[in-house]
């Protein structure tokens, strides 16, 4: 079987899209023995599942709310109260998932602070890969 290196970009695709909920949209899975990711769910469950793997980490899971709470985190200890109070208004009426999105897409954020929680992100991300990284590292061989 040809196995494809799986590369940083995948990795953290995977767990950025992850729904991590395999009995509702599914979830990405890293197959131990044909070393490769792939995603599988209860209603269409992939034939890697037959064989050793283990479920990738999301960075939201379904229903969790972990962003939108991390967000949250976030803009008080970064952003003035005024500017907090603003952002709470929006999500009130329109929903955390999308105050945290750019205003141009129908967000509430401008492009500097739209930066700077991508970078957090982007950094949760890469802690994420690492600790799938360190797992893989960690199998029997």
């Amino acid at each position: 079987m040809l196995t494809m290196t799986i590369t940083d970009r995948m990795l953290t695709g995977a767990i950025a899209n992850n729904p991590a909920n395999y009995d509702g949209d599914g979830e990405w899975r890293y197959s131990i023995p044909n070393k490769s990711i792939y995603f599988s769910r209860a209603s269409d469950p992939d034939p890697n599942d037959n064989a050793p793997w283990f479920a990738l980490p999301s960075l939201n899971p379904d229903g969790s709310h972990r962003m939108e709470m991390a967000f949250q985190h976030f803009i008080k200890r970064r952003w003035p109260p005024s500017r907090c109070a603003e952002l709470q208004r929006f999500a009130e009426r329109r929903g955390w998932n999308l105050a945290m999105e750019l205003r141009y897409g129908g967000g509430a954020l401008e492009d500097k602070e739209a930066d700077e929680w991508q970078f957090v992100v982007n950094r949760e991300l890469q802690r994420l890969a690492q600790q799938v990284r360190q797992k893989i590292a960690d199998l029997p061989t």
